[in-house]
């Protein structure tokens, strides 16, 4: 599944370049129109930290990483992190937060402040055609529709995670980070990437999804796609128009879903890639009631992967919390849960995994 999952990301590539990183200039938070309502909420829940919760003895580092040709493959970077009086700086865990549809890196600040007051690095990137990387108001919408069209490239979800997979390999390189203690969050959007980076790569040693993870294909079989694809509906409206229909259907979401993100709906679906996590810790929350992430296509889903981490002697590195009257939306539950997991297997008192 890893080899599968490697050869699609590959496989719409631009010309690489040698991985180089620069300062960059910050800039004021910028949400595409098609913002997720997830984004407003992230401002008022804040995780409660174990250390100091004084931004003053933090510090912040805004880069560029070059990955590839063209203007999509410059990934702004935020980092916060403590600060350090010391020469020799100390080597400390890492959560990487991704943010959701229409956000920017600068709309996970509330968690990176947090966990960086309680001694972690963190880092928040944006998504393709998102914050710094999306300078039209509709870009991502504009970028999906292109995608269908043309097939060069994947902004749903791939293109993203293949950053991701870059900027582990410049996040390994720093003195500040320790590589064996990276973890990630994300929410949404930034869920399904987490969901997906972590199954291709296994430095990502403690993941945390929120609200991300689906079954494409169950959807597509059951026709409870529709929450899904309106909230993302442009290349679904461009398909419609190609295939000279008036309306979508579950034959236009699978012909879309196919163009754009190749593999989701079989080989590369929850059913395959969730398991493919273990043993790393994973922790999973989603709304019950969420009609963009039907808890009902996760039967197989949390079934096989439960078998799988029960296989490997470590049960208790998997978790999912379904929050019962709750649709597309993250709580404090959430938040509090996704803190305590990376606190019990990410930065422990000896700093090691607990596997």
């Amino acid at each position: 599944m890893r080899a599968e999952l490697l050869r699609v990301l590959n496989s719409r590539r631009k010309k690489q370049v040698p991985l180089q990183v620069y300062p960059a200039n910050p800039h004021k938070p910028y949400c595409q129109q098609e913002a997720s309502s997830s984004n407003s909420l992230v401002v008022g829940l804040r995780p409660k930290g174990d250390c100091c919760d004084n931004e003053q003895d933090l510090e912040e580092e805004n880069l560029i990483l070059t990955t590839e040709e063209g203007e999509q493959g410059r990934v702004p970077l935020l980092i916060i992190r403590p600060k350090t009086s010391n020469k020799v700086t100390a080597r400390r865990p890492t959560v990487v937060f991704l943010h959701s549809t229409g956000g920017n890196k600068e709309t996970m600040r509330p968690f990176m402040e947090d966990y960086a007051s309680s001694g972690y690095v963190t880092v928040a990137i944006d998504a393709r055609h998102h914050g710094d990387r999306g300078h039209a108001p509709h870009a991502y919408a504009e970028a999906l529709v292109a995608a269908w069209e043309t097939g060069e490239e994947m902004p749903f979800i791939f293109d993203t995670v293949w950053d991701i997979i870059k900027v582990l390999d410049y996040l390994t390189t720093r003195p500040d980070i320790d590589p064996a203690h990276i973890g990630m969050m994300g929410i949404s959007l930034g869920g399904m990437n987490t969901w997906f980076a972590a199954a291709a790569d296994p430095r990502i040693a403690v993941a945390v999804a929120l609200i991300g993870v689906q079954s494409f294909g169950w959807a597509i079989s059951k026709e409870q796609w529709h929450a899904r694809v309106a909230s993302i509906p442009y290349p679904f409206q461009a398909a419609a128009q190609d295939f000279g229909r008036e309306t979508i259907d579950t034959e236009i979401v699978a012909a879309v879903w196919e163009r754009i993100a190749p593999g989701i709906m079989d080989k590369l679906d929850s059913p395959h890639t969730i398991p493919a996590i273990a043993p790393r810790p994973l922790l999973i929350c989603n709304g019950k009631d969420d009609p963009r992430c039907p808890v009902g296509g996760l039967e197989r889903v949390l079934n096989k992967t439960m078998e799988v981490y029960a296989s490997m002697g470590v049960p208790h590195h998997f978790k999912f919390i379904a929050e019962e009257g709750l649709k597309h939306a993250i709580t404090q539950t959430m938040v509090e849960e996704a803190m305590c997991w990376f606190n019990k297997f990410l930065y422990t008192g000896q700093n090691k995994l607990v596997y």
